[in-house]
């Protein structure tokens, strides 16, 4: 009781004055309509950027699960669009296939462009699904690299953009297959080697994966043919190809789960050993 009377005693009067700042401002404001009317609106327009600052930053909250939320989805879609490739072919037993792949949504939290080995860090491993060798795309119109190593939350990727990077590739609408490989140091441009000469092919023609392994299914895009020609000798095209995603911006990845792919691996390594 003591402190509060010292209390009182020291800030008495500017304790007064804010009371009576208060008293005067209520009588103002409720007997005398002009300045009610000021208060009131501006008091909503006070209340209403309150409002909307809450609600930024509950938007703000929210935004992971939102995140989380459109990755799934887009996951979906890529999928369905995978399956449709697949049927378009007419394959027997469609059932099984269609429900071949499944993708794992992640954030890449790191990266490498500018080097001759590139690698990415996925914020998603072996507890969600995770193993090495597995594809890894970006859309249905990017492929991002395979996957090294993983831990029980992260994944190691080696980029597309890497010397030792050799994906099975084949032009859209043509029989013949080669391999995508990083020669030139361009993060938009790779080389397709290794397609027969006999093959007719045109600058514009569209590459897509050919299926040919257990990482990537058959027809996701990869980028457009700029220029190509047939070294002296060769029995196959120089292939210059301009990749359709820029893995320099790349901030979202799918890594494929082939769920047979397992199955298919043991297969060809009991026949290689044979």
């Amino acid at each position: 009781m003591y402190n509060v009377i010292q209390l009182i005693v020291k800030y008495g009067a500017h304790l007064l004055f804010v009371v009576l700042q208060v008293i005067c401002f209520s009588l103002i404001i409720n007997y005398n309509k002009a300045q009610k009317d000021i208060f009131i609106n501006s008091s909503n327009v006070f209340s209403g950027k309150i409002a909307d600052l809450q609600d930024k930053i509950l938007q703000f909250a929210n935004l992971k699960e939102q995140n989380d939320s459109l990755m799934r989805e887009n996951a979906n879609l890529i999928e369905n669009i995978i399956k449709i490739e697949y049927s378009s072919d007419n394959i027997p037993d469609s059932d099984t296939l269609l429900n071949q792949y499944r993708l794992i949504p992640s954030n890449i939290i790191n990266s490498t462009i500018h080097l001759s080995n590139n690698h990415f860090t996925l914020n998603r491993g072996s507890r969600h699904g995770i193993q090495p060798d597995m594809g890894v795309i970006a859309s249905h119109k990017g492929l991002v690299g395979v996957v090294r190593n993983v831990s029980e939350n992260f994944a190691h990727v080696i980029s597309l953009l890497h010397s030792q990077t050799k994906i099975s590739c084949a032009v859209k609408g043509r029989k013949g297959h080669g391999t995508l490989v990083w020669k030139d140091m361009d993060p938009l441009r790779m080389n397709l080697e290794s397609l027969p000469k006999h093959e007719f092919i045109a600058t514009g023609d569209t590459v897509i994966t050919s299926g040919y392994s257990t990482m990537f299914p058959k027809g996701l895009l990869i980028g457009k043919i700029e220029k190509f020609s047939i070294p002296s000798g060769s029995n196959s095209y120089s292939i210059k190809v301009k990749l359709f995603n820029d893995l320099t911006n790349s901030e979202y990845a799918y890594v494929i789960k082939n769920k047979l792919g397992s199955e298919q691996l043991s297969l060809e390594k009991e026949v290689a050993n044979e």
